[in-house]
């Protein structure tokens, strides 16, 4: 096993570089992980309200009542450029001046020209403010319409209004979903990840051991063609599994329990198969790479390309016909139509049989990547005998 060691005291001159690069894409999944999960959770929003009372009645008092149980009330200067300010640079969301004659209007049955307003137009914040404040004044109207007095009427509205509806989201999909968004968050980035690190770290090293100087060398010990490539492709295998379960791992560690659900496990196969394929590629691009310092780019422009055309960054559902159509032959593809399968987002319900369908096509890449290699680092061989 002359050959293993070698590779393996070459690629451990380049751990601290590997280490750097796992430290570094590990804060970034975790990071990613964790903003996507929080941006698919709901929760209820607090506007920042200026409110301006010119007419100081009852009515007008339980109305800034109402709205400062579900926004966050704003002391701040009323004349014109403050509030504009204020508007500008988004510390207030919403400036509202309840008119005088609020009181006698409401209790008369009108709900027209009640209040004036400073606003930012067209924004998500203005239009959920201007809809509670439509539905409070048509309910309260409509319980004076109905003959109850004003104070019963805002007693009514009020209870009306502040009774809480309780929300949770909810996946509709009969089975095969994950427990944690975060789990499907972190292997969804997972491809990249693979692709980037493999190929800056493992392939200089491969680039190194496979050079004229030390083949040579080599070819000249009792050691055979196919002894050497085996031993070269057993190291390569070791150091992309070690990453592998370097980030299996974290996950883990970081979601616990919930990984070891069946859609949690069967993802943590998923990946798997998948470093294999990366791995094939690594192999491809040492035989076929000029120089180690063209692999950094060969990595950006491998996991970046494929990231954008098979939805690691961008959800497939969103991305073009012709782009998926592109995508069928690319293998983080199928990894990400795995992912979305067992997560429970896509159109598709979990079958068994069409993830390891899935899995069996990544497998089809790596074994035709191999072959690749094989082909190719035996011309090489041939002509540099010749």
């Amino acid at each position: 096993m002359q050959v293993f060691k070698a590779f393996a005291k070459i690629a451990g001159k380049k751990k601290f570089s590997a280490l750097l690069y796992i430290g570094i894409f590990m804060i970034i999944s975790i990071l990613m992980a964790n903003q996507s999960a929080k941006d698919n959770n709901f929760k209820e929003t607090k506007l920042s309200i200026c409110i301006i009372d010119m007419d100081n009645t009852a009515a007008s008092q339980k109305l800034v009542d109402y709205i400062s149980s579900n926004h966050n009330i704003q002391d701040i200067d009323t004349d014109k450029d403050t509030i504009l300010d204020s508007l500008y640079y988004q510390s207030t969301d919403y400036v509202l001046t309840i008119k005088e004659g609020y009181s006698d209007k409401i209790s008369a049955g009108e709900v027209d020209d009640l209040f004036s307003n400073y606003k930012v137009s067209g924004t998500y914040s203005t239009a959920l403010f201007e809809s509670q404040l439509d539905q409070y004044v048509t309910n309260l109207s409509c319980y004076i319409a109905g003959g109850f007095s004003i104070d019963d009427a805002i007693s009514k509205t009020a209870q009306t209004s502040n009774s809480e509806i309780k929300v949770k989201t909810e996946n509709f999909s009969d089975s095969g979903s994950f427990n944690s968004e975060y789990i499907y968050y972190y292997f969804q980035y997972l491809p990249y990840i693979f692709i980037a690190i493999l190929i800056s770290c493992l392939c200089p090293a491969l680039l190194t051991i496979n050079k004229k100087e030390i083949r040579s060398r080599t070819n000249c010990s009792p050691v055979s063609t196919t002894k050497q490539t085996f031993q070269i492709t057993l190291g390569a295998i070791i150091y992309a599994v070690i990453i592998w379960l370097i980030f299996m791992i974290a996950a883990l560690i970081l979601c616990g329990k919930m990984l070891l659900c069946r859609e949690g496990l069967l993802a943590v196969l998923n990946s798997l198969v998948f470093m294999l394929v990366v791995l094939s590629m690594t192999l491809l691009i040492s035989v076929l790479a000029p120089s180690p310092k063209a692999t950094d780019m060969i990595a950006n422009t491998i996991g970046l390309g494929m990231s954008f055309l098979c939805g690691v960054f961008v959800p497939q559902k969103f991305l073009g016909e012709a782009v998926i159509n592109v995508a069928h032959f690319l293998p983080a593809y199928w990894f990400i139509r795995a992912n979305n399968m067992l997560a429970g987002i896509s159109d598709e319900l979990f079958s068994s049989s069409k993830y390891f369908s899935y899995l069996g096509i990544e497998l089809l890449f790596a074994v035709a990547i191999f072959s690749v290699v094989l082909l190719v680092a035996k011309t090489k061989i041939r002509s540099s005998s010749n």
